[in-house]
């Protein structure tokens, strides 16, 4: 049985958006997308806080860094302060050349990084890794 991973996409380019729905259709995964734009509408669907009541957990969570109202950092920060989300593998995307980022992502708890724009390929093979590990 092939379960469905759920995937929290927070990216705020739509462009990108549609570039990482289409590395997914393209790695022939078995993934419930859900997409938030914003820092603050993340934290709001991680907390399962209106308008996300409904929300699931995510398997893995995307999360671009440079982005309106909340950065990536912060939401990272966010995420790894709540108990149910701890163990949740968090990808950072980013187009940012500044190794800084990265270094303070990676002090933040990120579990994998990739550059941006994201290619299918390194895509569909993280997601891959990431359900064989977490499932």
């Amino acid at each position: 049985m092939n379960k469905f991973i759920e995937v929290l996409l927070v990216e705020d380019s739509p462009a990108d958006v549609r570039i990482a729905e289409e590395a997914i259709i393209d790695a022939g995964m078995n993934v419930n997308l859900h997409v938030v734009n914003d820092g603050e509408a993340a934290v709001r669907y991680l907390m399962q806080q209106a308008p996300y009541s409904d929300a699931v957990i995510p398997d893995i969570v995307l999360l671009d860094l440079n982005m309106p109202k909340m950065n990536g950092h912060d939401v990272l920060e966010e995420i790894r302060n709540q108990n149910n989300m701890k163990d949740v593998p968090i990808v950072l995307l980013t187009a940012s050349e500044n190794c800084d980022d990265v270094e303070k992502a990676h002090n933040l708890g990120i579990n994998y990084y990739l550059r941006k724009p994201v290619q299918g390929p390194g895509l569909g093979e993280l997601l891959t890794a990431v359900q064989s590990l977490w499932h």
